[in-house]
Parts: structure tokens; sequence; C-alpha cells
């Protein structure tokens, strides 16, 4: 019973892998390969149903709040009008949270099964794997005069979120290797990564990828190389000052113009709706604290824009989908209930992370949350699976180990 109860969980850590290795080749297969996972995390649960213990905490229990959070909205407020068969966002999320909750319990709870020199390794290949192909597909797209390359994601934002944690998921695993060699082609990598996601036309993680590579790399390091630091940033200037006039500066020249639009009253263009959205979204939950459904939000939305405030009309162009902020978003729909269990998620998160000196999961908590910060990843059933596909694998990489 034992030799099963291991095949399982090494069953379950490969599936897991490759659905990491294909989140941007193949969003189909990536789903797949993830609900497969699920199932074998399942069953090894059911074999190892003697061990379960509650203790000590599991960043699965903060996955599994939100998803139960989302699933007890949509009942209250949406079942009435739609029922479980008609689409819909938060519903679909709730699923894949609650299923992915028991994903993270199992490969935390019983990573002693594999010692984490051998995870790591097989880490390396499948974080390695799913860079190249990202990056290959990607490069290949822009031969072909893609504007914004979306790689496997028809969303060229969503690919540059996924493509920039699976990149700094593979540089951390160079790290952990301890070689010199892999130091430098970390650094390769990095240049690469942010290349390429200049390419997606993406700016918050134009902005935020290089700032995050250097983060993981003092958090690893914990002391800063001078002289690779200073060849390192060199390189990183002439990638900038490559891409600065056709990729750089037409989204610097943009941000300028939609802000300074937005200050004259025209709130139709991107970065205006943000604003926008984010006005309305705090004034739903400001009138509405423990939550409404998507339609009360519209109709509320509407008087409110109507009732003096026609500045912010393009907010009602998106609200019907979400509102670009993570918190926001939960704060309209969800109220103070939902913006508690989204703080204590992160809170506890991070408190793990730091708690567990685990590099992985806090650089993808804190990209989560910075690009929370202008969209809401939650909702992206690619990136949704992705990240907490992350987070289950990053558990193994904690410094303290269960018995």
């Amino acid at each position: 019973m034992e030799k099963v109860k291991l095949r399982l969980y090494q069953l379950t850590l490969i599936l897991s892998l490759i659905s990491l290795a294909l989140a941007l080749l193949s969003s189909g297969k990536q789903r797949e390969f993830f609900y497969i996972a699920i199932y074998a995390s399942i069953i090894g649960l059911a074999c190892e149903y003697k061990k379960i213990t509650v203790r000590p905490f599991t960043i699965a229990l903060p996955i599994l709040l939100i998803g139960l959070l989302n699933l007890i909205w949509y009942m209250v407020y949406e079942y009435h009008s739609e029922g479980l068969n008609v689409y819909s966002d938060y519903l679909g999320a709730s699923k894949k949270l609650i299923l992915a909750s028991i994903l993270i319990f199992y490969l935390d709870r019983f990573k002693s099964y594999i010692d984490q020199a051998s995870f790591q390794k097989y880490f390396l290949y499948a974080s390695g794997a799913g860079f190249m192909l990202a990056t290959g597909y990607g490069l290949w797209q822009a031969s072909q005069g893609m504007g914004r390359i979306e790689m496997a994601i028809n969303r060229a934002t969503v690919s540059a979120y996924v493509y920039s944690v699976l990149s700094l998921a593979f540089v951390y695993s160079l790290y952990l290797q301890k070689n010199i060699k892999l130091y430098v082609a970390a650094g390769l990598i990095i240049l690469i990564s942010y290349f390429v996601i200049l390419l997606t036309g993406t700016r918050a993680a134009m902005g935020l990828y290089l700032l995050l590579a250097i983060i993981l790399t003092l958090y690893h390091f914990r002391r800063i190389h001078l002289k690779s630091t200073l060849i390192f940033l060199c390189i990183v200037a002439g990638i900038v000052v490559v891409s600065y006039k056709p990729l750089i500066l037409p989204k610097i020249q943009q941000t300028q113009i939609e802000v300074e639009n937005y200050q004259k009253g025209n709130d139709a263009t991107s970065l205006g709706a943000r604003f926008s959205m984010w006005s309305v979204g705090i004034q739903n939950g400001l009138a509405h604290p423990l939550g409404q459904s998507v339609e009360d939000r519209e109709v509320w939305t509407q008087q409110y824009v109507k009732n003096g405030h026609p500045h912010l009309a393009t907010a009602l162009d998106y609200i019907k989908v979400h509102l670009h902020n993570e918190f926001i978003e939960k704060y309209s729909l969800q109220g103070i209930p939902g913006l508690a269990i989204l703080f204590f998620a992160y809170i506890s998160m991070f408190a793990y992370a730091l708690k567990n000196k685990n590099g992985l999961l806090l650089t993808t908590l804190l990209l989560l949350l910075l690009y929370g910060m202008t969209d809401v990843i939650l909702l992206s059933s690619e990136a949704l699976i992705f990240f907490v596909t992350v987070f289950a694998l990053s558990t193994p990489f904690s410094q303290t180990r269960q018995r």
C-alpha cells in the first residue's frame, strides 16, 4: 500500500508539472492535466485519510475560503436568475479554487514522499521546458507580424502575467542549483524574458518584471555581487536603449495622454476607464457592504453615473465584466466579507512564505498582488489555473519540512 501511495503522489506531481509547462503553449491541455492532477490528489488523500490533519497551517486554507465565498455569493445573489448551468466567471472560479485547494493540500502535506533535491530538479526541467516553449512561441508570433504577442492565451495582458511568473519560477530553480554557470544563465533568462514581455505591450508587466527579478535575487542571495550586478545593469540598459523608441516610448506617451484626457473629463481610454471603474466600484462597496449581484451593481452604477457623475460613463461599458482591480471587484460585489477574506489570503500566504523562506511563493504572490491592482486575475481561467498550480508546486520549496 505504501508503494501505491508513493506512486499516487509522484503521478500528481508529474501531472501538475506538465500543466505548468503547457500554460502558454496550449490552454486546453494545461486545463486537462490540471484536473487530472486534482483527481489523482483526491484518490491520494483517500488513501492517506488516517494521516490527514488540519495543522500546521497550509496555504490551501485561504484558497479554499476564497472559492467557498465565491460559491456562497453566487448561490445567494446569482443562482435564482441564472441557475448552475449558465456560465458565470465566479461560479467557474469557485470550482477551480475549491478543487485547487485539494491539490495544494495534498502536495503540501505529503511532500516527504520526495526529497527536496529531486523535486528541485523536476521543477527545473518543467519550468525550463515551459519557458522555452513559451518564448519560442512568442518570438514566432512576433516574427509573423503580430502587434502584441499572446502565445496560447488570446489576451496579451494575461499572457504577460503568466509568462513573467513562469520566467521567474525558472530563474529561481536555476538559483537553487548553486552553480556559477547557471547563475549566468539565469541572468540571460531575465534579459530574454524582459524583451518578450516588451513584445506583449503590457505596461504592468513591463514595469514590474525587472523589479521583481531584483527582489527575488536579493531575497535568495541576501547580498549584492557588485561586478555581476554592473554587468547585468549594462545589458539591461542596452536592451532598454534598443527597445525604447519602438516598444517603450509609445507606452509612456500613451499613458501620459490617457492621464491628461482623464483630467479633462474624458475617461474613454484604457487608463481612464480603469480610473472610472475603480471609483464606481468603491462607491458600490460603500453602498452595499454585504454584497450584491452583478445585475444590481450595473443598475446602481447607471443611476450613480446619471445622477451627477457623467464623467465616469465609460465604467458602464465594463461593469458586466469586472472592474480591473482584484480588491475593488471583490468589494463591489461581495462587500466587506469578500474584501476581508482576500486580505486574509494575502497576509497569511505572505507570512507563510516569509516564515518558510519560500522565494518562489513570495515572488508569485507579489506579482499576483501587484497585477491585481490593475486587473482581476482570479477570474481568468488560464491565469487562475496557472497561479494555483504554482502555489501547489511552491510548497515543497519551503525550508521547513513536515514529518
